[in-house]
């Protein structure tokens, strides 16, 4: 792996909210895998119906197709760490509830509908997860962030499956449920030590649930780039949706029989590992559109040969790129809609993307199941394989459109994040909360004599002056005249007071205005310097500092 690959994992690693982000997906992950395979097996054997484990499969997938949009929306009404906690703690208490009920070989249509139960429990965590992960590293450490997701993911898929596989060999299925029941229980102490706070613009809570729904599809509608990847995330799920589909009969092909399809799942997985630095170095590239549509042709036209070829581990080796091309995809997706879409609609954003990525699979696996009655097996990989790419090249005009934009965007944050480290007043900020001060921030116009703040006003918003010079006035006596960079409006946010002065364009000023709750958001995650201290506490009039601010250390 290249020295620099090696050195941006090293920098993305040293946040230890991201180490506790990944230890409890790793923790959850491989208990969830063997949970499905031991409650599969446990399904089969109690009813001898195939249709049962699809009426199994079903009862985990239905309720996440149907509710991860809203899913989003309670991923953004409340703080996002404390979504994550509470959705495992339930799931937890189900799960154990479960593993009570499997131990007295109780009712199917209880275990199924318990089963159904801990999968709706479990819809708000992944869109929270998505949307924390931007505020817990620096921008350029996002792609490999999600580039470790993306490997522990596909080491998972082996290893959860296997321990199912051993947990199989005691006789008794409620010991896996037990043990995924555990792992629930770690991944929340785990994530009750998160120190980052991080949510949407619903945490008020008073618009309908619809609303705020609506609030995450018209941000998805208005960021180009983000509508683009979401589509191409489609894409790229539908590929695994028809794998699912296809890895029994090319497993049969190969003379490996049926047992083989987890030799081929394995293959995929490898596949994502192995190209896990490769697509750290791809994220750096000034266009992402052909790296996103080459990953997508990697992905699928391996899919076309794989039917192909006549031996097993010639077709293990295709499938190994086509799992490289598919985390490539996903990561590089993944991290660009992290970057682009606004974080107060985010967790909505992702809970509407996952919706349309298991729409995506189910369909297309349906689809390929049809195709397979009509068509022999190569006809219909090469259909789903060579279809999918040349979808995919077909796309590339509007995400290279996108990309354009993307690219524009992220210079921008640059430049705003450059001006703000400028600033006293987040001297110790961390990068990431100075990012997320960023992407908030609103620009605003006033002409010669505008009026920025009016004392007596409610404090709703921190304001940065970037271009031009204001007037500070209280009670009719000019208190201080403030030229650009400088920064006003955060007495009242900090103490929740109505404004103690009025902020008066002496000339056409440029602003960017943070609302109180980002500020407030950004104390809470950074760590507060001794220079911001001591000029809020100067700037205070009296009355004692909110507890947002933490104390100086001492002899600061």
């Amino acid at each position: 792996m290249p020295a620099r690959t090696r050195g941006r994992y090293r920098s993305a690693l040293r946040s230890r909210d991201l180490r506790v982000l990944l230890a409890a997906f790793t923790v959850d992950a491989i208990g969830s895998w063997a949970y499905n395979v031991v409650l599969v097996v446990y399904v089969f054997d109690r009813t001898g119906s195939a249709g049962m484990i699809a009426v199994t499969t079903a009862c985990g997938w239905l309720p996440r197709l149907l509710f991860s949009a809203y899913a989003g929306v309670l991923a953004d009404r409340y703080e996002r760490s404390r979504v994550m906690v509470m959705s495992a703690l339930v799931c937890s208490a189900v799960t154990f509830a479960l593993a009570a009920v499997l131990a007295v070989d109780g009712p199917l249509a209880i275990v199924l509908g318990l089963h159904a139960l801990i999968a709706l429990c479990n819809t708000p965590y992944a869109p929270a997860v998505q949307a924390v992960v931007p505020d817990t590293v620096p921008e350029e450490d996002l792609a490999p962030a999600n580039a470790l997701f993306g490997s522990l993911e596909n080491l998972v898929t082996v290893a959860g499956p296997a321990i199912g596989a051993l947990l199989l060999l005691t006789g008794e299925p409620e010991v896996g449920v037990l043990l995924d029941a555990v792992t629930f229980l770690l991944a929340a102490v785990m994530l009750s030590r998160l120190r980052v706070r991080s949510r949407g613009d619903a945490a008020d809570g008073r618009s309908p649930l619809g609303r705020q729904l609506a609030a995450g599809v018209a941000a998805l509608r208005a960021e180009r780039t983000a509508l683009v990847l979401t589509v191409y995330c489609a894409l790229d799920s539908a590929v695994y949706g028809a794998l699912t589909v296809l890895f029994v009969p090319l497993s049969v092909k190969y003379g490996t029989g049926p047992d083989g399809y987890g030799y081929l799942l394995a293959s995929m997985a490898l596949g994502g590992v192995l190209a896990a630095g490769l697509v750290n170095q791809l994220a750096s590239a000034p266009r992402l559109a052909p790296v996103i549509v080459g990953g997508m042709c990697l992905l699928a036209l391996p899919v076309a040969l794989a039917a192909q070829v006549p031996w097993p581990v010639l077709g293990a080796l295709v499938l190994v790129i086509s799992g490289a091309g598919m985390l490539a995809v996903d990561v590089l997706a993944v991290t660009a809609l992290q970057r682009d879409v606004p974080s107060n609609v985010l967790s909505r954003v992702f809970g509407i993307l996952n919706s349309l990525v298991l729409a995506a699979i189910l369909l297309s696996s349906a689809a390929t199941s049809a195709l397979l009655s009509v068509l022999s097996l190569e006809a219909t990989a090469a259909l789903v394989g060579l279809g999918i790419a040349a979808v995919s090249v077909a796309g590339m005009a509007p995400l290279l459109r996108a990309d354009r934009s993307s690219a524009d965007d992220v210079r921008l944050l640059g430049r705003r994040v450059a001006l703000l480290e400028g600033l006293d007043l987040f001297a110790g900020a961390t990068r990431p909360t100075m990012e997320q001060l960023a992407r908030s921030a609103q620009e605003v116009e006033l002409a010669d004599g505008d009026v920025a703040v009016a004392e007596g006003d409610p404090a709703d918003a921190l304001y940065v002056l970037v271009h031009g010079t204001v007037t500070v006035t209280a009670r009719g006596s000019l208190l201080a005249e403030l030229s650009a960079p400088a920064y006003f409006g955060e007495i009242g946010v900090l103490r929740g007071v109505p404004r103690t002065a009025t902020v008066t364009a002496a000339e056409p000023v440029s602003l960017w205005r943070v609302s109180g709750a980002d500020f407030l958001t950004a104390l809470e995650t950074g760590s507060a310097s001794p220079a911001m201290l001591g000029t809020v506490s100067a700037r205070l009039a009296r009355g004692g500092v909110p507890a947002v601010v933490h104390p100086a250390p001492a002899g600061a």
